[in-house]
Parts: C-alpha cells; structure tokens; sequence
C-alpha cells in the first residue's frame, strides 16, 4: 500500500494543533480522516474529518504517543513525496528503496482524545469573522514579541474588539495592541488566551483563506471561547480562555 508523506505530515500538524498536543488518534474510514483531540490543559480541542489523500486501503485507526519525536523524524528521512506502508496490529512499516523504518502504535487508552461536543447549541458567539490577510499579518507581528508574555487578549473596550498581547497582570508591562472591529456591545471585556496555542492555530491557518473566527463570551462565568472553523466544518478548533484575563 502506498502513503503520501507530505499529507501525512499535515493531517498530523492539523490533528494535534501544530503538534502541541502530545498524542494524536487518527482515523481512517470511508475515505475520510477523523480525529478528536484534546490539549492536556484542556484549553484547546481539536476536531477535524477531512478528505483521505494520505492512503487507500481499509479502514484504520492510528494511534501515536508524542508524534513529534516518535513519527515525524522517521517521516523526515524518506526522501520521496511517497512510500509503501505496511500496517500491523502494533505498528506501521514504512519502506523506501533500500531503507525501512518501524514505527510502533501506542495503547489508544494513553491518546488525549476528546468525547465531548465543544460547540455546544447554546454557546453564542458575538463576532463571526473570516481570518483574512490583514489578521494573519497583524499576529505575525503579535508573533515577534508575544512569546515573551505568553498570553494573547481579545479585548472589548468601548464598542471596539482588539487582539493584543502583553500581561496585564503587570501595570509596566509593554504590550502590541490592533483594532480588530467596531462592536455593538454595551460591555467591556477581556479574554486572555495562552499564546502558545493561539500561535500554534495561526501556524495551522496560515494564508489559507478559509477559515471564521468566531468569538463566544460567558458572562455568568467570565469566560470565553475561540472557535476557528473552515467554510465547510471539516476542521474545527477551539480555544479557551484563562481566568487571569479578567483583571483588565
């Protein structure tokens, strides 16, 4: 049997948002590949079911603890687009010329997977928005110096939504703020998001021009999500908010 490598790769770096969750589960049926993941923080989902260009065959189910250090290299040292694939109940066999490399599976018990429905009915989202050039270029700046805070903001200040990042938990702290939109909202507001997982989603995004964003606050609970969806559901991320935003 044959896998496309590069697909490979990429279904796995949307699976596991850009590989910060440790373990990934993948699903391989009626030529789709599903996975629901869940970050070990529990404060980011992943849930994606998108079209199998990876490898024809029957139906599998993969299972890997830290695909990063334990896939991902052996993917790396094929030298070609493709390979031939052999499964077995324990592992995978990945074969190039001359070279093979044996991949073993993980127990499915150990996986981070996610049961629930995260995008609950009853979740409103105030903002729905498509992530378009100006937003990817406005985080790539965000980018530059958010790693030093480790929190990016979404922020609602007299009728405005705003992305920014520094720690507001620190009154001298410098910060990169931008105005996202004018908002039709009575309340002032701020979500605050790790950034590690913000920028991991970016990472995922990209300049693919595809992709809402939707934004939900709780106001009973002072919490917020981030949804981030493709125009046709086949992949669907979700962020959460940490209690520490909430001293704006």
């Amino acid at each position: 049997m044959n896998i496309n490598v590069v697909n490979f790769k990429d279904v796995l770096k949307r699976a596991t948002l850009n590989f910060s969750i440790p373990s990934v589960q993948l699903k391989f049926e009626g030529g789709k590949i599903s996975s629901s993941m869940i970050s070990e923080n529990r404060d980011a989902i992943v849930n994606i079911d998108v079209d199998n260009d990876v490898m024809d065959g029957d139906d599998v189910e993969f299972n890997f603890a830290s695909p990063s250090q334990n896939l991902v290299p052996f993917l790396g040292l094929l030298d070609e687009d493709d390979a031939d694939i052999t499964i077995r109940n324990e592992k995978i066999i990945l074969k190039h010329g001359s070279q093979k490399c044996n991949v073993h599976f993980c127990s499915p018990t150990i996986v981070n997977t996610f049961g629930g429905k995260a995008g609950r009915e009853d979740i409103e989202y105030f903002v729905t928005m498509n992530i378009n050039e100006t937003f990817v270029e406005n985080f790539n700046k965000i980018k530059k110096v958010g790693s030093r805070f480790g929190k990016v903001y979404l922020t609602v200040k007299d009728k405005q939504l705003f992305i920014e990042t520094t720690d507001k938990t620190n009154r001298f702290s410098n910060s990169l703020k931008f105005k996202l939109m004018d908002i039709d909202m009575d309340k002032d507001f701020t979500m605050c998001f790790d950034y590690s997982n913000f920028s991991n989603l970016m990472n995922i995004v990209g300049n693919r021009e595809v992709f809402k964003l939707n934004i939900a606050y709780i106001e009973a609970q002072e919490a917020g999500m981030l949804y981030v969806e493709t125009d046709d559901k086949s992949e669907n991320y979700y962020l959460m908010s940490r209690e520490e935003a909430f001293t704006s």
